[in-house]
């Protein structure tokens, strides 16, 4: 089989001279290498690896005095089952 590599951006060209002429392998062997690990990329199902950040160094307790004026942002902090208070207050609209 013979694959032929057309490449219209002058830069990708020059930067693959190079890279190749570093590889001291000759463009065919950089070519095939290539496509081989490119090929394998979609055959490997990874996971990302990350850190996971430690949650008490990177929290933090947000004080704040509410007031009268304030009671609707935190009207519903009494609330137990919230599962049962919306399924009531639904009821109530529909009545």
């Amino acid at each position: 089989m013979v694959i032929t590599i057309k490449i219209d951006n002058p830069d990708l060209e020059q930067k693959l001279i190079e890279f190749v002429k570093q590889q001291k392998q000759d463009l065919e062997e950089v070519t095939i290498e290539a496509l081989n690990n490119f090929i394998d990329l979609f055959h490997q199902k990874k996971k990302f690896d990350f850190k996971k950040k430690d949650p008490k160094k990177y929290s933090r307790i947000i004080k704040r005095d509410y007031n009268e004026e304030d009671v609707d942002e935190v009207a519903l902090l009494h609330i137990k089952d919230s599962a049962k208070y919306v399924h009531d207050l639904r009821r109530e609209k529909r009545v």
